[in-house]
């Protein structure tokens, strides 16, 4: 038979455990937490022992203070049991008595730097949202003991409130797996993904928020905010029976989109996974300010839908921040150009580039030749070739803008006008791609001309 060896260790906690050995507790912890030896007598574990009981059940049965009292008298008498220290923190803790409950946490963590209950209970009375350095202080080394979600989730709060995404990201991910049944994690998720412009995966994780209860008009918002960047403004628009319904409603979980005509309480109708949908229960939840309303009406622009966004754009014009003007009359630009406005378009683009010209003024030439453009489909070659001549006016050093209106000249059979434009584009763009063509029709035209 193999002998059994014991180290001196083992056989002392083997008398411990016969009974054959009268217990001597090493150390205990001063105020500040340092070690200094003690002896700690059997009478005095056992009493110790069965006051933890009583504070245990009084704490259980919520008399705090109570619990409190017991528990303070319980880890006098055996001072270094860190269980009887932990149970006397949390009952701090549910007295209120906060203060207190983080000296005791102190005191066990810096006798034991890798107790991972204390670290985390510290954690949370301390906060992520108030104290993220600290938290992250004192958690991150404990995951080299213990991978918890409790650690994930407080140390992924914290360096979010530090504006670390990409750090609190890891963690979130982390903690989602461990615990994947807490809404909230799936919702800040959600954000630094959102923050990231990762729209897809900000979709699904506010999706997976939204199925464990999350609902509040700013997650509804955000949601609707990457519904719109992931294009799926009025989502997938189906028809739907609805009683009493009128567009722009919400009823049985669809969106009131148009009325089918000549079908009673019969609509186009969207769900919940469409921009316009979210933006309407965002609203339903008392979310009342310009960002949303103008985001409704950038939907129904982006849809196509442009008497609901002008309508919109209408009631915001005198609520547009100066920083937000730009923007706000570029859209309404786009607005007008959808329904063939032409002069207002160009009117608006104005404004915009007036509000932001490094911005917007560069598109002032393209939209001469969208303007010209329209013009052309409607048989307008008059007002075709002047808004070409205002593009190239804004533009000169462009050989496309050239060639467009070289072009356009020369289909009208204005053979000089176009020949200088095309000129124009080999002095740019000597080695144009249309170069050989070009030159073919100015020697054509010099040959006509002897």
């Amino acid at each position: 038979m193999r002998a059994v060896q014991y180290s001196v260790t083992s056989l002392l906690m083997l008398l411990i455990a016969t009974g054959s050995y009268a217990f001597v507790d090493e150390t205990k912890l001063t105020e500040t937490g340092d070690k200094e030896a003690v002896v700690v007598s059997a009478e005095d574990q056992e009493k110790a022992e069965e006051l933890f009981q009583q504070g245990r059940k009084l704490f259980f049965q919520g008399e705090y203070e109570k619990a409190v009292e017991t528990l303070t008298k319980s880890a006098a008498l055996n001072p270094d049991k860190m269980g009887y220290q932990l149970l006397l923190a949390k009952g701090h803790r549910y007295a209120k008595q906060n203060d207190k409950a983080l000296k005791v946490l102190e005191r066990i963590l810096k006798a034991n730097p890798e107790h991972v209950d204390a670290g985390i209970d510290l954690a949370e009375l301390l906060s992520p949202e108030k104290a993220p350095e600290r938290v992250i202080e004192i958690l991150k080394p404990l995951l080299k003991f213990n991978h918890d979600y409790p650690i994930y989730h407080l140390l992924a709060e914290a360096h979010y409130q530090q504006e670390d995404f990409k750090t609190a990201r890891q963690y979130f991910e982390e903690a989602t797996k461990l615990n994947p049944r807490n809404a909230d994690d799936h919702y800040q998720l959600g954000n630094i993904y959102l923050a990231q412009k990762q729209f897809a995966k900000s979709a699904q994780a506010y999706e997976e928020a939204g199925r464990l209860g999350m609902t509040s008009g700013v997650y509804h918002f955000k949601l609707a905010s990457v519904y719109f960047n992931l294009h799926n403004y009025l989502g997938k628009v189906s028809t739907g029976e609805v009683i009493g319904g009128k567009p722009g409603d919400i009823k049985q979980k669809m969106y009131l989109v148009d009325t089918i005509p000549g079908k009673k309480d019969q609509f186009y109708v969207s769900g919940p996974r469409s921009a316009i949908y979210q933006t309407t229960k965002a609203k339903q939840l008392g979310v009342d300010i310009f960002d949303i309303d103008f985001l409704e009406a950038n939907i129904w622009l982006s849809a196509r839908r442009y008497e609901n966004a002008e309508q919109i754009y209408n009631e915001l014009q005198d609520k547009v921040a100066k920083d937000d003007k730009g923007l706000f009359w570029y859209y309404r630009a786009q607005t007008a150009l959808g329904m063939k406005r032409y002069d207002e378009f160009l009117e608006r683009l104005n404004k915009a580039i007036e509000a932001e010209p490094e911005v917007y003024e560069s598109t002032l030439a393209d939209a001469y030749v969208t303007v010209a453009n329209g013009y052309n489909q409607l048989g307008e070659n008059a007002q075709y070739l002047e808004y070409l001549q205002k593009a190239v006016h804004t533009n000169p050093l462009s050989a496309r803008l050239h060639l467009t209106l070289g072009d356009a000249y020369w289909v009208s059979s204005s053979r000089e006008p176009a020949i200088k434009q095309y000129r124009l584009v080999l002095e740019l763009e000597p080695d144009h791609p249309d170069r050989v063509r070009l030159l073919n029709r100015i020697r054509g035209q010099e040959d006509v001309a002897r």
